[in-house]
């Protein structure tokens, strides 16, 4: 180290270092200054130094001294910077440290900050249902709302019943909520092919054309219709009426739904003795056994929203009381809102591949109809009116003998009590072999329930929505057992038109029976609908160019196998514009709509025989002649009546005749490779479907 600093001096031009260089030079050989010759060992600095230092003269000897002096106070001053400098940087260092910790320790009290209230909320949210399970295990057990009960307390009850409906609502709300994410997610995990499915990140996308995956969606369908049904049965009411209308689309959504929602009709659950003897008492303030002379306390039926027990009034008649579940009317909000909620979410998810296009289509259609069927159930609630459209009803068919309204007994009806007539010895519409014991023909049953619903829509402007087969009785009739009669019941959802709207839509039923294109162009342009052939098509399930023919069979009317690949290829293609045109129609529409896949329904559980277009077109003519028929005629008049009638009945007889020889071509030679492959979808005419009934069922790929 000191060779090096003198070394170094010399390099900077210092006197001393180059006296120095010049001593070693003169008084030190190298071998002398660095090496022991005898015991071959190098010599120590202090050595190399003392040595150096006695060859030296006195002067020399002090600067040597001072020289090395400074040169250690300099290495000294550099080790203590050096030590000092380490020191900082190990202090910069353990507060660099610190700090880090005190900023990890600031980011995990934030982290626990902002996810207090997160885990605050969900123990609310479970703290909350746990009160809410217990508020309505409670208020259930001591029964508060039971006349009968010790504990019961009008006033009380006045003023806690809406709270307490709004939480059975919640804990309704919750219940639905849950199935249906749980229905959402199975088919998220079928359909959804993109990254965020799980199901897909081990192994491939399947090919959705592919009988496999046809396979696992039918599965699919069957386990979430399953689902839905347990739902719906649980959840009652309004559930069951929704339930009950889903299972007339058939043609419309998967055959599993409809399979599966079909118990519904005759399957809904009943309330105990105790809860209709609580309705009465509250309705009437007396109990039953002051009101009928005998009760019997298990139903004779049971529907969406109330039941039917048989009785006998003090003054000696049978009867047939209907009571309103106590839960219905204050659960009615919610489950409505719940409807609306989970409807949309399920269309989002279920078509956000397979159709996301027209997403916003389809749920501005769902909120129409959602709209329309709250309107409807409303005032379904109310007992009072259907005791009123039962009467109404009962005026308008008066005329015919082969249809029945039982009496309403006024006395013994509230809003949620309904006493009617009671009818013996009757069954229920598809019940076909109790019809056959009775030496009726399915066909006229069906064909003599569907004109009395024409009537009721064409003619008399107000008609029944909901004429499934629990609805429809029928009995041999009590003057002229020979004949049957058919007996309507459950009259508190109706429809009423407008005057207009009805002339409107007969005429335009009228117009198409005609061929008359201009009078159908202007039906369609009065609601905004451009393409009027659809239009027809959809409303009539009859294929327009057909009927505005001459009316004769012609080659085009022979189907091929390649005329209905055809058919059932453009259908698919122009599904957009059938949004367009549902888009388009007017709200009256809905109800009608829902009657008429009911009425179809039923139709094709009794044998599906019965040409409905050839009914449905004869009411539309009746009524479109109304103020015709009650102007004064004169000879002249009567005549062109006459003729237009003949006219009319001429059209109608060949459109029928074309769709027969179709049906008859079709029973001889088979239906299209692609009917056969879509055995599950489609109502095939060789099971005895009506020809008219298939387009709607052809236009769609669920399975």
């Amino acid at each position: 180290m000191w060779k090096q600093l003198l070394v170094t001096k010399g390099k900077k031009g210092s006197g001393n270092g180059l006296l120095l260089k010049g001593l070693l030079k003169s008084s030190l050989s190298t071998s002398l200054v660095c090496k022991n010759v005898k015991s071959s060992s190098f010599y120590s600095v202090n050595e190399v130094r003392r040595t150096f230092k006695t060859s030296l003269t006195v002067k020399q000897q002090s600067e040597y001294t001072s020289l090395i002096n400074n040169n250690e106070n300099k290495e000294n001053a550099k080790s203590e910077l050096e030590s000092q400098t380490n020191k900082q940087n190990k202090q910069e260092n353990k507060q660099e440290q610190q700090e880090k910790k005190k900023r990890s320790l600031l980011f995990k009290l934030l982290k626990y900050l902002l996810l207090l209230p997160i885990e605050l909320i969900i123990l609310d949210i479970l703290l909350l249902y746990g009160v809410v399970k217990g508020i309505i295990y409670l208020f259930e057990t001591l029964k508060l709302d039971d006349p009968e009960s010790k504990y019961y307390n009008k006033d009380l009850l006045d003023k806690i019943e809406k709270p307490f409906r709004l939480i059975q609502g919640f804990d309704r709300y919750q219940k639905t909520t849950n199935v249906i994410l749980r229905i959402a997610f199975d088919y998220f995990l079928l359909l959804w092919t993109g990254w965020q499915n799980p199901n897909y990140w081990f192994k491939d996308v399947p090919d959705k054309n592919s009988e496999e995956f046809k396979q696992q969606k039918v599965e699919t369908h069957e386990r979430n219709a399953q689902r839905l049904l347990d739902l719906m049965l649980e959840q009652r009411g309004v559930y069951i009426k929704v339930g009950q209308f889903i299972s007339t689309l058939a043609g419309f959504i998967p055959d599993a739904y409809v399979k599966a929602l079909s118990v519904l009709k005759d399957k809904a659950p009943n309330i105990p003795i105790e809860d209709v003897r609580k309705v009465i008492y509250q309705d009437f303030g007396k109990p039953i056994e002051e009101i009928f002379d005998e009760f019997d306390p298990v139903p004779i039926g049971s529907a969406s929203i109330a039941q039917v027990h048989k009785a006998k009034t003090k003054d000696g008649k049978v009867v047939a009381v209907k009571v309103q579940y106590p839960w219905v009317r204050g659960f009615f909000d919610g489950d409505m809102l719940c409807n609306d909620h989970m409807s949309t979410l399920s269309i989002r998810l279920y078509y956000m591949q397979e159709d996301a296009e027209n997403i916003d289509a389809l749920i501005e259609l769902n909120n129409g109809f959602n709209k329309e069927l709250e309107t409807g159930l409303f005032n379904e609630l109310n007992f009072k009116n259907e005791a009123d459209n039962a009467k109404s009803a009962a005026y308008h068919l008066r005329e015919r003998k082969d249809v029945y309204i039982p009496k309403i007994v006024d006395e013994l009806t509230s809003t949620r009590v309904l006493t009617m007539e009671y009818i013996d010895g009757a069954c229920n519409a598809n019940e076909v072999d109790k019809i056959k014991q009775m030496g009726f023909d399915p066909t006229d049953i069906s064909e003599r329930i569907l004109s009395a619903c024409a009537e009721q829509l064409f003619i008399h402007s107000k008609f029944h929505c909901d004429p499934h087969s629990s609805n429809v009785f029928i009995r041999k009739h009590p003057n002229n057992p020979s004949q049957p009669q058919i007996v309507l019941l459950d009259h508190g959802l109706y429809k009423e038109l407008t005057n207009d709207f009805r002339l409107r839509y007969a005429n335009f039923w009228k117009s198409v029976v005609l061929g008359d294109e201009e009078g159908i162009k202007e039906y369609c342009k009065s609601i905004g609908v451009e393409d009027y052939k659809l239009y027809s098509q959809m409303l009539l399930l009859q294929n327009f160019d057909e009927v505005a023919e001459d009316g004769f069979i012609n080659e085009k009317t022979q189907f091929t196998e390649e005329d209905w690949e055809k058919y059932n290829q453009v259908m698919q293609e122009r599904k957009d514009d059938f949004l367009k045109v549902y888009q388009k129609m007017p709200k009256e529409m809905i109800l009608i709509g829902r009657a008429d896949n009911i009425l179809r329904s039923l139709n094709r559980d009794l044998g599906a025989k019965v040409n409905r277009f050839k009914i449905m077109a004869r009411a539309a003519n009746k009524g479109a002649s109304l103020k015709t028929l009650n102007q004064k005629q004169t000879i002249s008049s009567r005549i062109s009546l006459w003729f237009n009638e003949m006219r009319f009945e001429m059209r109608l007889f060949m459109i029928s005749f074309n769709a027969y020889l179709m049906k008859l071509y079709v029973s001889y030679f088979g239906t299209s490779q692609l009917f056969k492959q879509q055995k599950k979808e489609v109502e095939l005419i060789e099971e005895g479907v009506d020809l008219l009934e298939t387009p709607k069922h052809a236009s769609t790929k669920f399975n």
